[in-house]
């Protein structure tokens, strides 16, 4: 716009053009402009000022050629695919930079991509310029996708070429409901394990400048971590998980996996229509199984469940889920409770359909609990307090040291990490940052170090939060 300005006959219609209220009023306005056909004066200045500016494909028009038009089929592409393009592309991984080196992009356009207030607006004002380019500016966004690690984005696209898919819904409902614990639990700070997820390809290394910029508070880089990790593909996902393992994080690692309990639907009724009501029911679930945003859906997520199921025949069903709380809620009827709330009187020539509830065996429960119980718990609430209130308050009287250590289940890097502070302080304030991230069940073993290395107060602190002397 600021090229046309420059233009004698255009400077005094610009003002009109920059008020439009859409786009597409805007676009109107401007291909009004060379209204005659004095070429010297209105006709070339217009096409000149379209080349400099990124939009030499509308000034090809002007002379008669059409083949850079971005194709229809890719402008229908990219905006049938808006919604998840928004949720899945990762728009700070550096690819508007690139694109704007690669003059796909002017400054204008980045500028106006980087004024957006969040990931979903940017990528939303990113698809909205690109429709408006040309179609070998489409073939270098495809092409930059896989350079900077956004070949699930391909996937979405139609671009396989043996790329790997985006992270599945299943699997980002699972990252969304343990985002709390996985921000408290993760060591990101006193292990190799950002340099596993560099290592590995995992992340690049701007993604990794992008967590170090949020210094040293273990909450934010993590919240940056797991915000760059939900725009990733699935395989990305799966080398995450196997990072954590690596770096000793196995009890972070099992919150990504899911418990599966199985069940068998009953249609109780009178009048020996149990079976017809089993038939109805049986599609019905399948398709309200499959959509997201159903109602059982939606309440199955109420409940905890991340995704569902059901076999044919007879009607078994199964669930996906993550806590003991959603155990719990299973035992206490729930299900049963929002399947008659559903699918009761749903069918009106199924008379007398009393209820819709489903059995799950005592085994079944048992099976869920064990799974459950093999696992290393987090470190609980009030213990991971108490370690970063000892952190504050009593590192200067505390005493770390090999002796202190070895008595604890802590791989060499994160003894070297507290050991090689320069100050006691240091050192214990490093040792319970580590520890308030370790499973809950080594936070007694901590307790029996210091009082094995007579540092009895500091114990007695941490346990009852009593001040040493």
């Amino acid at each position: 716009m600021s090229d046309l300005v420059q233009v004698e006959t255009f400077k005094d219609k610009v003002s009109n053009i920059r008020s439009a209220e859409t786009t597409k009023v805007m676009a109107d306005k401007l291909l009004s402009l060379p209204a005659d056909e004095n070429y010297m004066t209105t006709i070339g200045p217009f096409i000149s000022a379209l080349r400099e500016n990124g939009q030499a494909h509308i000034a090809d028009v002007f002379t008669g050629s059409k083949e850079d038009l971005l194709a229809d089929d890719d402008y229908q592409l990219l905006s049938d695919k808006l919604e998840i393009l928004r949720s899945r592309l990762d728009p700070d991984c550096s690819i508007v930079t690139s694109l704007q080196s690669k003059r796909v992009f002017t400054r204008s356009d980045a500028e106006r991509i980087g004024a957006r207030k969040n990931p979903n607006e940017k990528v939303g004002k990113l698809i909205e310029i690109l429709l408006r380019k040309s179609q070998s500016s489409f073939a270098c966004f495809i092409a930059e996708l896989k350079d900077h690690d956004q070949g699930h984005i391909r996937y979405i696209l139609g671009r396989i070429e043996n790329e790997s898919p985006p992270i599945s819904e299943e699997k980002l409902n699972i990252l969304r409901r343990r985002r709390p614990d996985i921000l408290r639990s993760m060591e990101s700070k006193h292990t190799p394990f950002t340099s596993e997820l560099l290592g590995r390809g995992i992340f690049s290394d701007v993604d990794m400048k992008r967590v170090e910029e949020m210094g040293q508070v273990h909450y934010k880089r993590n919240e940056q971590i797991l915000d760059i990790l939900a725009r990733k593909s699935q395989l990305h996902l799966e080398m995450f998980i196997s990072a954590l393992v690596e770096t000793g994080q196995e009890h972070v690692a099992k919150l990504f996996e899911d418990i599966t309990i199985s069940g068998r639907l009953h249609a109780e009724a009178g009048d020996a229509c149990t079976q017809d009501a089993e038939a109805l029911l049986e599609p019905v679930l399948a398709r309200d199984f499959g959509d997201a945003e159903s109602q059982v859906s939606r309440g199955l997520r109420d409940v905890g469940m991340t995704v569902a199921g059901v076999d044919k025949g007879c009607i078994r069903v199964w669930f996906k889920f993550l806590t003991s709380e959603t155990l719990d809620a299973l035992e206490r009827g729930e299900l049963d409770k929002l399947f008659k709330g559903i699918y009761c009187g749903l069918f009106p020539a199924v008379k007398n359909l009393a209820s819709v509830r489903i059995e799950i065996r005592e085994t079944e429960f048992r099976r869920c609990r064990h799974i459950i119980g093999e696992r290393n718990a987090l470190m609980k609430p009030e213990h991971q307090k108490a370690l970063e209130l000892a952190a504050e308050e009593i590192a200067k009287k505390l005493t770390v040291d090999e002796d202190l250590l070895k008595g604890l289940s802590l791989c060499a890097y994160r003894q070297d990490a507290i050991l090689n502070q320069p100050t006691g302080e240091g050192k214990a304030k490093v040792l319970m940052e580590v520890m308030a991230r370790r499973p809950d069940c080594e936070f007694q073993p901590l307790l029996n170090c210091l009082r094995e290395t007579r540092q009895n107060d500091a114990a007695r602190y941490i346990t009852n939060g009593k001040n040493i002397n």
